[in-house]
């Protein structure tokens, strides 16, 4: 089928446009934008909405002014609407110059939608740019999705992004404007080896010809097939991410591990991926989420009952039994308890959340105000003042209420009660000035800790929430 027709039927069959909207097209003067400029304004009249076109001069060859000169007088002779921007090439950046033209070229396009009200911004990409794109994001890696390469059309700005030509071969362009005796700019640059893109171009995508003339076909069907299934495999995948997230704030998210471990080892991987893209990470390689992905199901599966990961950027993956979280670090008031602080006696001493610890003289036959209240009572005698209030560190032990003798490792009294790890880290620890352990607090008193005895003056140590 001629190029013409068929474009004016895959217009119709992929409703790419309505006759009431507004056309952008990016031309630079290369053939494939002529081809396309061309195309629009042979469309019929019922197919052929407004259209202008927009072209950047990027400054970078010395033919620059040359083509938009031309371009501007093209546009001109057939009425056609027509908008320009320079790259002042004294902002071009040493390195990256080709993302940085990119990146102001598009800026310049949205912003020209926005002005002139457009809907569609078309640009010129063809079946050769397909393949070349998803040859190079599959050297490249990254995304399952970025394989599917140059997607037909997409949103971008205040409308969308449309590419008519992804159907078309290069040879096909060059045969069409042959036959419409098109003027254009060949861009020299296309030939340098020195850019990614023409090394696929001029060296790899001509083997491939080579092995097989259908192989542009394949690749098309091949972006086609796999943006299909990823369609299908996303809404499963968005499904059990919900049923697995229990809570999800911007700094926190609790999962059910059980559910996830339910799922076959394949949705494990997929589902943990897409949360950590979705909600935690939503700028870093795949490469690295396929790490953490590893490391967190080695987590939830391992041994321990009780562990934790650091991740990277402040964020913490923390197994608690059946429990699963990935929390943010913050410097939190529990945090800022790490030094040991001074108790006296009358004294209150501010803890997390609103708690306090005070320590008070109970005088004989008086009756305790404190009762109510979390608190143990000690013989004046057994203890040196001032009490400390500190976090607990490695190789603490203690002599549990009713052992006479011995002691036991705080670490195994937190495993025998299976204390969560988190908990662990904010627990307090109230020992006396020489680093006796008198109260493991809201979990366990040490042998210190005695019946009241009204009859004498005691010391109450007491803990309000």
């Amino acid at each position: 089928m001629e190029v013409s027709s068929d474009f004016t039927e895959k217009c119709q069959q992929h409703l790419l446009w309505k006759s009431s909207d507004r056309l952008l097209i990016a031309v630079s003067g290369g053939v494939d934008s002529m081809v396309l400029l061309d195309l629009i304004q042979r469309l019929p009249d019922t197919l052929r909405p407004w259209y202008g076109v927009v072209h950047v001069n990027h400054e970078l060859r010395a033919v620059s002014m040359e083509e938009e000169r031309f371009l501007k007088e093209q546009c001109r002779l057939k009425n056609v609407p027509y908008f320009s921007r320079h790259w002042d090439s004294k902002k071009h950046p040493e390195t990256g110059v080709e993302l940085a033209a990119r990146n102001f070229r598009y800026a310049f396009f949205k912003e020209t939608m926005q002005v002139v009200k457009a809907t569609h911004l078309l640009t010129a990409h063809h079946a050769d740019d397909q393949l070349e794109t998803i040859l190079m994001r599959l050297v490249r890696g990254g995304q399952l999705e970025g394989m599917t390469g140059i997607q037909a059309q997409r949103p971008f700005g205040i409308g969308l992004l449309v590419r008519p030509l992804l159907h078309y071969s290069k040879e096909q362009i060059y045969a069409y404007s042959k036959a419409r005796h098109l003027d254009y700019y060949e861009d020299e640059t296309n030939v340098d080896l020195l850019y990614t893109r023409n090394r696929y171009r001029q060296k790899i995508a001509p083997l491939l010809k080579l092995e097989n003339r259908q192989v542009l076909t394949h690749f098309k069907d091949f972006s086609a097939d796999l943006s299909d299934v990823l369609f299908l495999a996303n809404q499963v995948i968005q499904q059990k991410s919900e049923q697995i997230l229990l809570e999800s704030k911007s700094d926190f998210y609790e999962l059910d591990r059980s559910v996830l471990l339910s799922c076959e080892p394949e949705t494990q991987r997929q589902v943990l991926k897409h949360i950590l893209i979705e909600k935690v990470y939503h700028a870093y390689p795949v490469e690295m989420l396929r790490k953490q992905v590893e490391e967190l199901l080695g987590l939830m599966t391992g041994t321990k009952s009780n562990a934790q990961l650091d991740l990277p950027d402040g964020w913490k993956a923390r197994r608690e039994y059946q429990h699963f979280y990935l929390e943010k670090n913050k410097f939190s008031e529990s945090l800022l308890l790490r030094k040991e602080r001074k108790l006296l006696l009358g004294q209150w001493v501010s803890i997390t959340n609103g708690a306090r610890i005070g320590l008070f003289q109970i005088e004989a036959n008086t009756t305790s105000p404190f009762e109510k209240d979390e608190h143990i009572w000690i013989e004046p005698s057994k203890v040196s003042l001032p009490l400390l209030i500190r976090h607990r560190k490695p190789g603490d032990r203690m002599t549990l209420k009713g052992m006479d003798i011995g002691h036991k490792k705080i670490k195994t009294i937190l495993i025998d009660q299976k204390i969560p790890l988190k908990a662990r880290e904010e627990m307090l620890i109230l020992t006396d000035s020489l680093d006796e352990i008198i109260w493991l607090l809201k979990y366990k008193e040490s042998r210190l800790s005695i019946q009241r005895e009204t009859d004498k003056i005691q010391y109450i140590l007491v803990y309000q929430r």
